[in-house]
């Protein structure tokens, strides 16, 4: 964040974080993952000052038990995690919403994903709050981010009902002006938790307890302050937004200049607000629906509209003039604004198209030297000598752009899916499927969501081989403890990977060094052709981390081509197949060439060329 003579300028996740304090927030937890991971990470920034217990913990429904916890005993409570952690907790958020979420309150933050730029899915997180029966609210600016979360606190509060505010990407990761108030300095304390903490034996009555909670939030929501309107009195359109499509709606309207499009921006989602905006509806023909994701709004909008005697024509995902996938924009905005008027309009700027011609596929890549970039190369070996005969399924993570390396990845799902699919595939042999299972996680996952599966493939006998990258940090969303990192702070115990694979007591379980691709190949080539359940702990050092943890240092292998062996473009594995991105090609001279200012002298390359061209240097 950085403070101007104006305001403070902050992301929309830091403008969360902050909400969180000036609301006197004194318990976050979190699972790491993009869009969400800076909201916790900025909490653990000023923990220690402001006495504020902030935690990354092993999954999202763990965190989201353990902030229910300190809301239980009068702690406000922060729970934040992307649309697929949701996933995660949702068998706790649907039992804890009859629970109740105390006194201390407890706000849900969860990041939603349009377009996947992070993520497997583009899933709309809104319907949780429709199946929880649970409040609902989208800020579609920073100021709204801050203010709002400040907001939900008081809702949960006030009515002990977990509270789930929605960010998509654009809002989460840009940056705005925002005025800010007073962090709050109010004594943290805890009392006594609360009786009947369990929905049983009436989990019915526990619902028409919810049910009416629901009801008295949506009457405040009649008149929610934070849903604004505008130009609503004379208008023959009127466009209903939320989240930061209200933003593309603004700047498209006032580049259309009607004086008669009304503009609803709507942050109280769920429950409705069913008076306002049935009043709204009744002064208006045509109504177009501007949201991110699903049609979330736009049905439950139609269904209200249901008890209307004249119903406006309604214009949205449902019609085609907004897009069903992908990201809003404003182009998107002023096109169905065309379709609507007939009227053509200049596009925002230069739009996308106009630039296409200009982009260039660029595939995803592993970082110069990772050495996950050596198991894929190692286990596309082994496919090779196995006649193509093997089956390699993973999950989310860095290892996970596998599928992008010559889709060595066969199968990528959720986290933790790896080991499942695998425990499948290996119990398939007396149907006719003779392909050898390679089940990849890398080491935070395996905590996440791996030790399930792992479980039921033991218990199973599944034969399948389990193999562990393990750089001993959370690599893709940023370096954040896991239970399993090398380095822990003081009041952290370290949990051993080891320790627990040889308590499920595989029929084979070894460790490896990933940096060495030949060793690394042979290992993978015998432990796959033996039968039963096997595991695979493989050092795969992150060289990011190595040079976070040793600024400035860079490995003792450097190498260097020698041109008189190499093959040039009767070859080129080391620039094209291998891909790092330190090999590159000098088409002058028809040879690869290494980028000394990428190359982190790992020596990978040296296994990688079948001529002996490159070599370790001095």
């Amino acid at each position: 964040m950085r403070e101007t003579k104006h305001g403070t300028i902050m992301s929309g996740n830091e403008a969360i974080a902050r909400g969180a304090l000036e609301a006197g927030v004194g318990f976050c937890a979190s699972y790491p993952g993009t869009p969400s991971t800076e909201i916790a990470a900025i909490l653990f920034e000023v923990a220690r000052e402001l006495d504020v217990h902030v935690e990354w913990s092993t999954n999202e429904k763990v965190a989201m038990e353990s902030a229910a916890a300190a809301s239980w005993v009068g702690l406000p409570a922060l729970c934040s995690m992307k649309s697929l952690g949701l996933n995660v907790a949702s068998d706790f958020l649907l039992n804890l919403n009859l629970s109740g979420s105390g006194k201390g309150g407890l706000v849900i933050i969860v990041c939603d994903d349009p377009r996947g730029h992070s993520s497997s899915n583009e899933q709309d997180s809104r319907f949780y709050a429709k199946a929880a029966q649970i409040p609902l609210l989208e800020p579609s600016t920073y100021q709204e981010a801050k203010d709002v979360t400040k907001e939900a606190f008081r809702l949960s509060q006030k009515y002990e009902v977990p509270i789930l505010l929605r960010s998509t990407t654009r809002l989460s990761h840009s940056r705005g002006l925002l005025q800010t108030s007073r962090v709050s300095t109010k004594k943290k304390r805890t009392g006594i938790i609360q009786e009947r903490l369990y929905n049983v034996p009436s989990p019915h009555l526990r619902h028409r307890d919810l049910l009416e909670k629901m009801g008295k939030i949506a009457a405040e929501f009649e008149k929610f302050p934070f849903n604004i309107e505008t130009n609503v009195k004379d208008m023959n359109l009127l466009l209903i937004s939320s989240g930061i499509s209200s933003l593309y709606a603004r700047e498209a309207v006032q580049s259309y200049k009607s004086s008669r499009i009304g503009h609803v921006n709507l942050v109280s989602t769920y429950p409705l607000p069913r008076h306002h905006i049935t009043e709204l509806l009744q002064r208006v023909d045509r109504v177009l629906f501007l949201e991110e994701n699903d049609p979330f709004l736009e049905d439950e909008i139609r269904s209200l509209s249901a008890e209307f005697e004249d119903i406006p024509y309604f214009y949205g995902k449902r019609t085609g003039h907004i897009p069903s996938y992908g990201e809003m924009n404003t182009d998107t905005v002023l096109n169905a604004l065309s379709k609507l008027t007939g009227r053509e309009m200049r596009k925002s700027d230069r739009s996308q198209e106009e630039f296409e011609d200009l982009i260039f596929d660029r595939p995803l890549t592993f970082c110069a030297g990772c050495t996950h970039r050596n198991f894929y190369w190692a286990i596309r070996t082994v496919k090779k000598r196995l006649g193509g005969k093997l089956v390699i399924a993973g999950d989310i993570g860095c290892y996970s752009l596998g599928v992008f390396y010559d889709e060595a990845m066969d199968t990528m799902q959720a986290m933790g899916s790896g080991i499942g699919v695998g425990s499948g595939l290996g119990q398939l042999q007396r149907f006719g499927f003779d392909s050898k299972v390679v089940s990849v996680a890398g080491d935070s996952t395996f905590f996440h969501a791996c030790l399930p599966g792992l479980i039921n493939a033991r218990h199973k006998n599944a034969d399948l081989t389990f193999v562990i990258l393990d750089n001993a940090t959370t690599a893709m969303t940023g370096f954040q403890i896991h239970p399993g990192s090398s380095e822990q702070k003081e009041d952290l115990r370290r949990v051993k990977i080891s320790n627990l694979v040889e308590a499920i007591e595989p029929d084979f379980f070894t460790t490896g060094d990933a940096t060495d691709i030949r060793a690394l190949t042979n290992l993978l080539h015998s432990t796959v052709q033996r039968e039963g359940l096997k595991v695979l702990l493989l050092d795969s050092v992150c060289r990011l981390e190595e040079v976070k943890r040793k600024p400035g240092y860079i490995g003792s292998r450097p190498v260097q081509i020698d041109e008189s062996l190499c093959k040039g473009e009767k070859c080129k594995i080391c620039a094209a197949d291998f891909g790092c991105p330190a090999l590159s090609w000098n088409s002058d001279a028809n040879l690869p060439v290494i980028l000394e200012y990428a190359c982190v002298r790992c020596g990978a390359c040296v296994a990688v060329c079948p001529h002996n061209a490159i070599k370790e240097g001095e």
